[in-house]
């Protein structure tokens, strides 16, 4: 009777400590997800708070051959700019703070535990003339239901519709006022209710920057330094003649 006994409540306490178990592993995977999540719209967040254009140089300007080109293009699912983000891991690196980052979704490993795609990743730690190629590939995140980018245009009525499903910096050379990310992946098991991410991030440039430095242009004009804080942009020095006339428009 007793061996009976303690035979019940061994197995009682092992089907608890099953479960138990079983329990702990399901909330650390569903833990892990929502950790995977905040991560990547951390740093995608990031990133575009510091994303950046480049003003074209003229040809008396340029230093590069072939020229730099630096645009944000996005769309609903996939989205690439320049960004002063970027971290230099190695010593000695001849790299800057500035990168181009792409974030695509195609589909993943057959081998892996989930169904949907996979977010991708890619930087170039150099500005180019190619700004959509070069750079390192790696996976973020996979199980990705949805990834979806939209993008704010302040130039419309707040009555309209001003969420945009693409940007194209060539078409106004202006980023967007604010980027609206979203973001939705499986839950670990496949069958609970997916995780979904929302967040917004806001450039803090929004117009093309120029490295030429106003010294520069004095010298390219042929000015003398006494002038320079006559040079406006659109605006033409004056000259210390008679009548002040203009000697030309520096742009």
């Amino acid at each position: 009777m007793a061996l009976v006994l303690l035979l019940g409540v061994a197995t009682a306490l092992m089907r608890s400590m099953q479960y138990s178990f079983a329990t702990k592993d399901r909330v650390t995977a569903v833990n892990d997800r929502y950790h995977e999540g905040r991560q990547v719209m951390l740093r995608i967040t990031r990133e575009l708070r510091m994303a950046f254009l480049r003003a074209q140089l003229e040809d008396m300007f340029q230093e590069e051959e072939p020229a730099v080109i630096v645009r944000f293009l996005g769309e609903q699912d996939e989205l690439y700019f320049a960004t002063t983000a970027h971290l230099r891991m190695h010593a000695d690196a001849k790299e800057s703070d500035q990168a181009e980052v792409h974030y695509f979704l195609k589909a993943g490993d057959s081998r892996s535990a989930y169904r949907g795609k996979t977010l991708y990743r890619r930087e170039s730690a150099r500005l180019d003339h190619k700004p959509e190629h070069g750079g390192t590939i790696w996976p973020l995140v996979e199980g990705v239901k949805e990834f979806k980018v939209e993008y704010w245009d302040d130039t419309k009525e707040v009555g309209d519709d001003a969420w945009q499903r693409d940007w194209d910096s060539q078409d106004n050379q202006l980023l967007p006022r604010r980027v609206r990310v979203t973001l939705e992946l499986e839950a670990p098991d496949g069958r609970g209710k997916p995780i979904r991410f929302v967040t917004q991030a806001a450039p803090r440039i929004r117009r093309p920057i120029s490295p030429i430095t106003m010294g520069r242009k004095r010298e390219a004009a042929g000015l003398p330094p006494a002038q320079a804080g006559q040079i406006q942009q659109g605006q033409a020095p004056t000259t210390g003649g008679i009548g002040g006339g203009s000697s030309g428009v520096i742009k």
